[in-house]
């Protein structure tokens, strides 16, 4: 996969081409859906040939592309596609508003019958033209006109003037303030032929769609499989324009390297905020040192460094280039995340005992392949109790689960257990300055142990009384 990404990377031309040829699929899934349950429209048979057609013209864009990360429709597959393509671009109406109820969803010329009738229930008008013709001869009357409407349907019109001298075969309907309506037997049986011809046009149309629904039933498999390459090229091109467009790197995903090696990593949608104002960082944990324990302000991006990490595995392990200048990386078997505060109070669940409960579901199923970042675990009872919860947690994390671990604290206490335990662990801090009471955020992850949290300069920021911060 990126192998496909650095290849459309290095032909923009390419990847736009392909994403512009995209652009115009739609729901193959969603349609086929609507198909087995009767409910397609002809614009979902017409999406249909589209996306054949944008597969069609896709192949030939990618044909010199390394695409060993798809699986190709085959030659016999493409042939009943294309054949499927063709009978629905000839028979489907892709006229604006075309409907079966409007008698109009089936291409003209597609089907002779189909013809015959709409001609004749779209109003004949050769024969009411020919009609009107031969009354305004046979009565004199050259204003006389052949009309419809929705309530009377169609009838004859003269000016009342000439009421009196119409012949006894017309038979009066309306009378108006100016005109009068007439009817003849002639005219009524032409009104019930075209009437009957609509409903016998409306029964070969459906007929028609229905024939042309199960032709496509027949090719669900197919359609299927098209639309799962679709969305893969849907999804990988995705990934070459974003990687194009935030300058992600192409990581080194090894599936005997254990831990992560970062160099110049950053979070992708912090910085799209911050452009150059981010601060990226670096990482090392390794199979000896998988533990990162992180003290420091807060406001400093401890949490930030922990997602980005998370983001970059992810992004790594999907196939897409990272958000990074460097990336070297495993195979992880599980991403386990624990940050932020959310109860269950519908369950009786505090916010700690949810804590508690991921935390256990984290160490129930986490493996030496795996990367977990934890976020202020053990905060949520007193001082000693969520302290000796942290330490022993750490402890098992570093001696038993083994797992490539981001855990941020403000229990400074644990820097000495970190120091203790330098060969499997190591403490880290997001950089600070302090002056004159006033600290300045550098951003920058070090290997080192925080010297404090700040916590009072936090609450200044967020506007605590001075009286109260004294």
């Amino acid at each position: 996969r990126q192998n496909f990404i650095e290849y459309l990377i290095s032909d923009i031309s390419t990847l736009e081409d392909t994403r512009e040829e995209l652009a115009k699929v739609r729901d193959l899934e969603r349609i086929m859906a609507k198909i087995s349950t009767g409910k397609a429209t002809g614009g979902d048979l017409l999406n249909i040939a589209s996306s054949i057609e944008v597969y069609q013209a896709i192949e030939l864009f990618l044909v010199k592309a390394p695409i060993d990360c798809l699986n190709p429709l085959s030659e016999n597959l493409l042939k009943k596609l294309e054949a499927l393509k063709e009978v629905i671009r000839n028979t489907i109406n892709d006229e604006i508003g075309a409907a079966l109820d409007k008698g109009n969803l089936i291409r003209p010329g597609s089907n002779k019958n189909r013809d015959k009738l709409a001609k004749l229930a779209g109003g004949a008008k050769e024969e009411l033209q020919k009609l009107e013709e031969r009354y305004q001869q046979e009565t004199g009357f050259q204003k006389l006109r052949v009309k419809s409407n929705n309530i009377f349907g169609y009838f004859v019109e003269i000016p009342k003037s000439l009421s009196d001298k119409m012949p006894k075969t017309f038979e009066r309907r309306q009378t108006l303030v100016n005109t009068e309506r007439y009817i003849t037997d002639e005219l009524s049986a032409l009104e019930k032929d075209m009437m009957q011809a609509k409903i016998r046009l409306e029964k070969v149309e459906r007929e028609i769609f229905n024939a042309l629904i199960e032709e496509i039933k027949s090719l669900n498999e197919g359609l299927g499989s098209l639309s799962t390459e679709l969305g893969m090229l849907d999804a990988f091109t995705s990934f070459a324009f974003v990687s194009w467009q935030e300058d992600f790197s192409k990581p080194n995903v090894k599936q005997a390297h254990r831990g992560v090696e970062l160099q110049g990593a950053w979070h992708p949608l912090i910085k799209a905020t911050l452009k150059d104002a981010f601060v990226c960082h670096d990482l090392t944990l390794t199979k000896e040192r998988s533990f990162g324990l992180i003290t420091g302000p807060n406001m400093a991006g401890k949490t930030t460094v922990m997602r980005e990490v998370a983001i970059v595995q992810l992004l790594a392990q999907v196939g897409c280039f990272v958000p990074a200048k460097a990336a070297n990386l495993g195979v992880c078997d599980f991403l386990f995340s624990r940050l932020g505060a959310s109860d269950d109070i519908l369950r009786g669940h505090s916010t700690f005992m949810v804590e508690m409960a991921e935390t256990a579901e984290i160490l129930r199923h986490a493996t030496d392949r795996s990367l977990i970042i934890l976020d202020e675990v053990g905060r949520g009872t007193s001082t000693w109790d969520g302290l000796s919860i942290a330490w022993a947690l750490v402890e098992w994390l570093i001696d038993e689960t083994k797992a490539t671990t981001l855990f941020a604290t403000h229990y400074h206490e644990l820097i000495e257990l970190i120091e203790a335990r330098k060969s499997a662990a190591k403490n880290l801090t997001v950089e600070t300055k302090s002056l004159d009471g006033d600290v300045q955020f550098l951003y920058r992850l070090v290997e080192k142990a925080a010297s404090q949290s700040f916590g009072i300069y936090v609450a200044k920021l967020a506007g605590l009384p001075k009286p109260l911060l004294a």
